[in-house]
């Protein structure tokens, strides 16, 4: 709104002064074109082909990333135990009961523009500024590492949330790839991310962040592995990866502080309308899940540490901006706990677990407990993983419903479909034609 009040009252003030100008000249031939104003902040598509620019061309597209994360952590929350709808918006509700399959969800629909700017501008970027390094006109090469990071989470981020996707290219639409398909876009992830390493020599802080995710996309693909094809409860919800397992360690070797994390600060250009922290912090649509703010550790019995925390740093975020915790050391001890438990190495398990409980004082789990590997290992992910995407998936392969889950006449629901995602939202389907006709859009 602040914008076109803004250009209502620059379009107004020249035409008052267009007006006294007409008057004063008598006839003269005054102003022309009230409209025809050039804007010194646009910058030509070709202005980009400038290797000086690569740095800020890195910073567009972790904008960007960080500005889809804020559009889609909402949706994904609702739909799962992390966040309760509490508003007034009936959209929220659908989520809220787990109709996840409803395309023409309004809250999904507003996200998905995000979605797609992030990937596309992504990959623009990664391939403007491969061509620099390939001419030697590349100063930063990290500029580069970082380009690939970024885009890495986005597709990461996709494949994680969307049932399906489609990579039209500006005005030029294509095809949904479908469902199976979207496996490859983890593979494209890590792809990425295997070019971002070794350019991102001599900062650790850029290896660690590039080390610790590939791990995470690597465990993330066998987990929606675990829950494709949709429709069933896996007989065995573990994953043990070899590669996630191996950058898990490399992760941790790089750090030493024990309790590291991989954060992105939120893009403050997000309109509130898509912030996370807006629609919880400020208009309350939603609240933290009282299934978090009421999770107890279930050795001690008494509040869990862990997501008492997240939920108190997410509130002191206020409404504008917070700060995104992409992976964590943490995370990396439970892939690697979840490799043990999975080949029923309990040893190893017990020492990745207790390294997560230890970082918030709290007691060991042993193989005597009263609480089982699979049920510590449960727990400590959704304590640990609070709101960084993981829920859903979580909540599908190891046979959990959400208590305000229903059975929806309309759509696919959440509670009777283990493995839905969210599918290619109206928006999308308005406006490429490969997906309401598809033969006749490859003809």
């Amino acid at each position: 709104m602040r914008y076109h009040q803004t250009n209502w009252r620059s379009s107004l003030a020249r035409a008052v002064l267009c007006a006294g100008a007409s008057i004063a000249l008598l006839g003269d031939t005054g102003c022309k074109g009230l409209l025809d104003v050039k804007n010194p902040n646009n910058i030509a598509e070709e202005s980009l082909n400038n290797p000086q620019a690569a740095d800020q061309q890195a910073n567009g597209v972790e904008a960007s990333m960080t500005r889809m994360l804020s559009a889609v952590s909402v949706p994904y929350g609702v739909a799962t135990d992390e966040l309760d709808w509490i508003g007034s918006r009936d959209a929220w509700f659908d989520l809220e009961k787990g109709a996840i399959s409803n395309y023409l969800n309004e809250f999904t629909d507003g996200a998905f523009p995000y979605v797609g700017e992030a990937r596309y501008l992504g990959d623009q970027v990664i391939k403007r500024l491969e061509g620099f390094n390939a001419s030697g006109a590349l100063a930063n090469k990290q500029s580069l590492s970082r380009s690939y990071l970024y885009t890495a989470i986005t597709y990461a981020t996709i494949a994680d949330m969307w049932d399906d996707f489609a990579f039209s290219n500006k005005t030029t639409p294509a095809p949904a790839v479908g469902r199976a398909n979207m496996v490859k876009l983890y593979d494209t992830a890590i792809g990425y991310l295997d070019k971002a390493l070794p350019l991102a020599s001599g900062n650790t802080d850029l290896q660690y962040a590039i080390t610790a995710y590939r791990a995470r996309v690597k465990q993330g693909k066998a987990i929606w592995q675990k829950i494709t094809p949709e429709g069933q409860t896996p007989a065995n919800p573990l994953v043990n990866d070899a590669g996630a397992n191996t950058d898990a360690r490399a992760a941790l070797a790089l750090k030493s502080g024990g309790d590291d994390k991989f954060r992105l600060t939120s893009n403050v250009e997000a309109q509130p309308g898509i912030n996370i922290w807006f629609e919880v912090n400020g208009r309350n649509e939603s609240k933290i899940g009282t299934a978090f703010t009421t999770l107890n550790d279930p050795i001690t019995g008494t509040r869990d540490p862990v997501s008492a925390a997240i939920a108190a740093e997410f509130k002191a975020f206020g409404s504008q901006a917070g700060v995104f915790t992409i992976t964590s050391d943490r995370e990396m001890h439970l892939i690697l706990a979840e490799g043990a438990l999975a080949t029923n190495d309990l040893v190893t398990f017990q020492t990745e677990i207790n390294a997560v409980r230890s970082l918030d004082a709290l007691p060991d789990w042993t193989p005597a407990s009263t609480v089982t590997a699979s049920d510590i290992l449960q727990h400590e992910r959704m304590a640990n993983l609070m709101l960084m995407r993981r829920r859903l998936a979580d909540l599908y392969r190891f046979g959990k419903k959400v208590k305000e889950w229903t059975t929806d006449p309309n759509f696919k629901s959440a509670v009777n479909d283990p493995g839905l995602l969210f599918p290619i939202p109206n928006i999308e389907r308005q406006a490429n034609p490969c997906i309401t006709n598809p033969t006749a859009c490859s003809q």
